[in-house]
């Protein structure tokens, strides 16, 4: 993934000299992705330099002299230049990108890693971080959640789960926006029949009057 950012983007030496780097996928978010067939396809084409990077990034990790971490996200422009579309400042390690990954792999992340994908943040879907894909040994496929998930009665914990039980979450994520926005609609429509009502009631009294 080096070599292709070195030839569609800035000079390579320029961005990773005394940094950590990392790819994150972005062309097709998770909740579009339809079966574990496809993902797995995808950790083949990034492990081949063969993924599509038009509409991915890069994010560099970059340690700063008054002991913060700074992550550059880098994006691709139209012409396929890399310019910086957004960044994030972290007063602890712990949690920068790259140590959650470490973490939840069980070793130091490093560019040399084969089998694994990072997929980048989707509003659609329950997880307010990326997920990271592995395929693991014995061929099994895993999705890791990078951080304990907290979100509209929804409770993730950090850990890796099966590419179904990874969508069972966003539908059950979805199901409960959707219920949520009924409530609001009924509650809504209660209140305009109750204004009604008492609006029909005021007028027949004050005829009678």
């Amino acid at each position: 993934m080096i070599n292709a950012l070195s030839k569609n983007g800035e000079p390579t030496q320029s961005i990773v000299d005394n940094t950590e780097l990392f790819f994150v996928y972005n062309a097709v978010p998770v909740s579009k992705i339809k079966s574990e067939d496809e993902l797995r396809e995808l950790v083949f084409e990034s492990n081949t330099d063969t993924i599509d990077i038009k509409d991915s990034s890069w994010v560099v990790t970059e340690y700063q002299p008054s002991n913060e971490y700074f992550e550059r996200v880098l994006s691709y422009d139209d012409s396929g230049k890399l310019f910086e579309s957004m960044n994030f400042i972290y007063e602890d390690k712990n949690y920068t990108t790259i140590t959650l990954m470490s973490d939840l792999l069980g070793e130091q992340y490093n560019n040399g890693i084969k089998n694994i994908l990072l997929l980048g943040q989707d509003r659609t879907t329950p997880f307010g971080s990326y997920l990271l894909v592995k395929v693991f040994d014995d061929n099994s496929l895993k999705i890791g959640v990078l951080v304990d998930i907290e979100r509209d009665k929804i409770s993730i914990k950090k850990g890796w789960y099966t590419f179904d039980e990874i969508k069972k979450f966003i539908v059950l994520y979805n199901s409960d926006k959707f219920s949520t926005v009924n409530s609001i609609i009924l509650s809504s429509g209660g209140i305009v029949a109750v204004l009604s009502v008492g609006f029909i009631l005021y007028k027949k009294y004050r005829k009678s009057l």
